[in-house]
């Protein structure tokens, strides 16, 4: 016949203890942090507006138009508001192909590495005197034709006073160069 040696209530709860947090630690995992630093939520494009997140590979840019073949990742945001002559506020800047992350420091967006302008009125023929001031921008691929970005660029006057925020995070999708 076979003998159970008998425990005492302190054996029993320090065992079942001791089973339920290896059981605990057996369920958790570790999750992949797909903000990228910034916290909220995604963020949606604006009423009456079309916005474009796209990001392009071997890349550069001269002017606002297009992107052109190039070194670089390229990081392109257009938001343009079909109901106010469309207004078109936009960011784009570029990063090396070999980065699986990146992180622009406000002192980098103020030295030109973000190009961006807040507001321009096309059928008025003016863009908004203002500029980057400052701000964050960090990245991280989430797949091979994705990047969540979270950027927020704090836009000011020539003498350097702030006048707006323009905050995006989203995933941006690959795109060709035209």
């Amino acid at each position: 016949m076979l003998k159970i040696p008998s425990l005492n209530n302190n054996d029993m709860k320090t065992k079942l203890s001791i089973i339920v947090l290896f059981v605990a630690l057996l369920g958790c995992k570790k999750t992949a942090n797909v903000n990228v630093g910034l916290t909220g939520a995604l963020t949606d494009c604006a009423a009456n507006s079309t916005c474009t997140y796209n990001y392009y590979d071997n890349a550069n840019f001269t002017n606002w138009n297009q992107p052109v073949s190039g070194n670089y990742r390229v990081f392109w945001y257009k938001s343009v508001n079909s109901n106010l002559c469309d207004e078109t506020s936009q960011f784009y800047f570029k990063t090396s192909m070999n980065n699986d992350d990146f992180d622009i420091s406000s002192n980098q967006i103020v030295a030109g590495q973000v190009m961006a302008y807040d507001m321009a009125c096309p059928c008025c023929d003016v863009a908004f005197a203002t500029k980057p001031i400052g701000g964050e921008i960090k990245g991280k691929r989430t797949d091979a034709t994705h990047w969540l970005v979270n950027a927020t660029i704090i836009f000011g006057t020539t003498s350097g006073a702030p006048i707006d925020t323009l905050t995006v995070n989203q995933y941006f999708t690959l795109a060709k160069v035209q």
